[in-house]
């Protein structure tokens, strides 16, 4: 028993280690590239079991998917003298494995030279741009100038004529460079090709004698890779100068808090004294008008009285007369009246009497 036992776990074992080294798997996220001895024999991008030659080829996996490093923060100048500690991410992906293989190897590798393509990329921009600018909505240009550039590998004159197919291949991009009157660089421009063809016959040509001519290849046709976004996760001041520009903002902001609040009493007050001024025309209006209304009552009232004395005016001076009469006269009041006072004729006179 014993003597079949090990010459079996000997064959499956065998059996395991030919069937790994013959088959393996290619997930539907990677890229798969053979080996044999150091050469290259193929590319496998398609998922599911693919088939090697054992123990002589390597299979070598690359992930499909946009991969991201975080670019480590660096403090830049702008063009205003200004320092800024910027902290950014780049997200690029493997678009040729063969490429990239034999140029950088790993992904650790890659995340290091996309962080160092990308700050001196940043680097270069900032110092192009104001502090303002890196700090507002302009910022979305700068980002995609930066991808723009980190796309680009510099090569020299003689590598774009020898090895890229000259000055006028699809591969190779010529930027110029120009400066200002205090001799600062300006933002580089693509070459015209008037420029170009200058630059086929002398490399620096006396129109561009006061420029810098630069040339660069895809990033893909030097590491296989390519870099889809650069964004810049915050953009600060450095440490020692962050309190001083926070408190200056700081008082700026109660600066332009009081005015509001000025601004405010202001017009709180405006409003009032037109509310005031409306309420007080209203008043004045209604009380002109239950005035005048008034007025023409008791006038209308008069007429009435004055229609209805003319009717009788013997009978008007008898009730009043009388209403008088009630309001003196009682059984505690003695009268003394002179024989020709009006209220005395009332008492003498027969004249209404039965």
């Amino acid at each position: 028993m014993r003597k079949i036992f090990f010459p079996l776990v000997f064959i499956v074992g065998v059996t395991f280690l030919l069937i790994s080294q013959i088959f393996f798997t290619v997930d539907e996220t990677e890229t798969a590239i053979v080996i044999r001895l150091g050469a290259y024999q193929r590319t496998h991008t398609s998922p599911g079991l693919q088939i090697k030659t054992p123990f002589i080829e390597s299979v070598t996996k690359f992930n499909k998917k946009l991969l991201r490093v975080d670019v480590q923060a660096a403090s830049l100048l702008t063009s205003d003298k200004r320092n800024l500690l910027i902290d950014s991410y780049a997200r690029y992906r493997i678009v040729d494995p063969l490429k990239f293989y034999r140029t950088l190897r790993e992904q650790l590798l890659a995340d290091a030279r996309v962080g160092d393509i990308v700050n001196a990329q940043l680097r270069s921009e900032v110092a192009l741009d104001l502090q303002e600018e890196v700090i507002s909505e302009k910022r979305e240009e700068i980002m995609e100038q930066v991808t723009i550039g980190s796309n680009r590998a510099e090569i020299s004159r003689e590598e774009a004529l020898d090895v890229y197919g000259g000055l006028e291949s699809s591969l190779v991009t010529i930027v110029i460079t120009e400066k200002d009157l205090e001799g600062k660089s300006l933002r580089g421009r693509l070459a015209t090709s008037t420029e170009i063809n200058l630059l086929l016959f002398e490399s620096n040509p006396d129109s561009l004698k006061d420029t810098e001519i630069d040339y660069y290849i895809p990033l893909r046709e030097k590491y296989g890779i390519e870099i889809v976004d650069v964004r810049i996760k915050r953009a600060d001041f450095p440490q020692d100068i962050s309190q001083s520009v926070y408190a200056r903002m700081e008082a700026e902001r109660e600066k332009i808090a009081k005015g509001l609040r000025a601004e405010g009493a202001q017009r709180d007050s405006e409003i009032r004294a037109e509310v005031d001024k409306r309420v007080k025309i209203i008043l004045d209006t209604a009380n002109g008008q239950s005035e005048q209304i008034r007025g023409l009552a008791e006038k209308e009232a008069i007429e009435i009285l004055a229609e209805a004395l003319n009717k009788d005016p013997e009978f008007y001076n008898f009730r009043r007369s009388l209403e008088a009469y009630k309001l003196i006269v009682d059984s505690k009041t003695s009268l003394v009246l002179d024989p020709e006072s009006e209220l005395f004729q009332f008492l003498e006179s027969s004249k209404f009497q039965d």
